[in-house]
């Protein structure tokens, strides 16, 4: 395939980070990368949602008894409009109950030895709508303490805290707590669809990141849009014979650009695809990562033609490489790229598996 607007080699620049997004080339790769996607979301079910199963569930933890009390509270105001001023808010109230003067009320109830601290943590008040009927809620590992420490705040509260607080004038119960089991707020469905949710919205974005922000080089068209070289496609394209002819005719040198590649047997594939195309005249070089003497052999050469391995991380070796042979003048008239993944290309350019 021919790239429109290609100019000859030489001076070429590389543009990468700065090339148009590829919005159809990301998409089919993060569709390649569902498994691992899929297998992160499962981690994240079990990790979290297993978490909160085994900790809500399967352990639970102690069982709590909550009572709740109501009360009605009479303020001592000589008109409606002054009500207002002497009312006592959740806050105050739930001072009220912390204070060692009510808790010395609630203890002579429950007899000598009640610990002022943990009867504290037990009790918790509540001003739902109307600041006249607040509620305190007893809560305690032992349905039969939950009982007793209720009953003595309904006594304090009726018989000593009036007397104690100016502005009130009485306090009477109007529906007394009993004690019950509470039971937990657990949902377990919930936190592994939410898990589920989170972990895939991470490994989505992960992979997304990943994919704008490698190197890689998956299609023919990336190496012209990032580095302004004319890329003949792959060793599979139907058209490389009759480009590799065109652009090389008399030949020339294949130099390959990720290090460790075999020269020599990429060119073998090179005949195998083009075969009158590819024949005399043609010889390997090592890329310039690993052979000092890249740039010697490939000076005499009729053009030099690139092999990049299609895939992850190539970009910044064709970067360097292409700079290399710029500098010692004899740069790179083409690139082909071999073991290229040729359903991702079927699938950007023509829609087909």
């Amino acid at each position: 395939m021919r790239e429109e607007g290609y100019k000859p080699a030489g001076g070429w620049k590389g543009c990468y980070g700065t090339e148009p997004f590829d919005l159809r080339l990301t998409v089919l790769r993060l569709v390649r990368n569902l498994p691992a996607a899929a297998v992160l979301t499962i981690l994240s079910i079990l990790l979290f949602g297993g978490g909160y199963y085994v900790k809500n569930v399967l352990l639970g933890g102690v069982r709590m008894y909550a009572a709740t009390s109501f009360f009605r509270v009479e303020y001592a105001v000589d008109n409606v409009e002054d009500m207002m001023t002497v009312y006592i808010n959740e806050m105050s109230w739930n001072t009220y109950l912390q204070s060692d003067l009510f808790l010395d009320m609630a203890g002579r109830y429950l007899g000598e030895g009640t610990d002022s601290r943990e009867l504290a943590d037990s009790l918790e008040a509540f001003v739902l709508s109307d600041l006249r009927v607040p509620s305190v809620r007893v809560t305690t590992d032992s349905a039969e303490r939950t009982e007793a420490v209720i009953r003595a705040v309904e006594e304090a509260m009726t018989r000593d805290f009036p007397g104690e607080i100016e502005e009130i004038a009485s306090v009477r119960v109007i529906d007394s707590g009993q004690a019950q089991e509470v039971i937990p707020d657990v949902r377990p469905g919930r936190a592994f669809l939410l898990s589920g949710v989170l972990g895939c919205f991470f490994a989505v974005t992960v992979l997304l990141l990943k994919e704008t922000g490698d190197d890689s080089i998956w299609l023919p068209a990336s190496v012209w849009k990032r580095y302004g070289i004319r890329c003949l496609g792959t060793m599979k394209s139907p058209g490389l014979e009759k480009e590799l002819k065109e652009v090389f005719p008399e030949g020339g040198a294949l130099c390959t650009v990720q290090a460790g590649q075999d020269p020599e047997a990429v060119l073998e594939s090179l005949r195998r695809a083009c075969p009158k195309a590819a024949g005399e005249g043609w010889y390997g070089v090592a890329s310039p990562l690993e052979d000092e003497e890249a740039g010697r052999k490939l000076q005499g050469a009729a053009g030099v033609l690139l092999a990049v391995k299609a895939g992850a991380h190539a970009g910044k070796q064709l970067e360097y490489a292409a700079e290399y042979l710029e500098q010692r003048g004899c740069a790179p008239a083409a690139v082909v790229l071999w073991d290229a993944d040729e359903r991702l290309i079927r699938q950007y350019y023509f829609g087909r598996k």
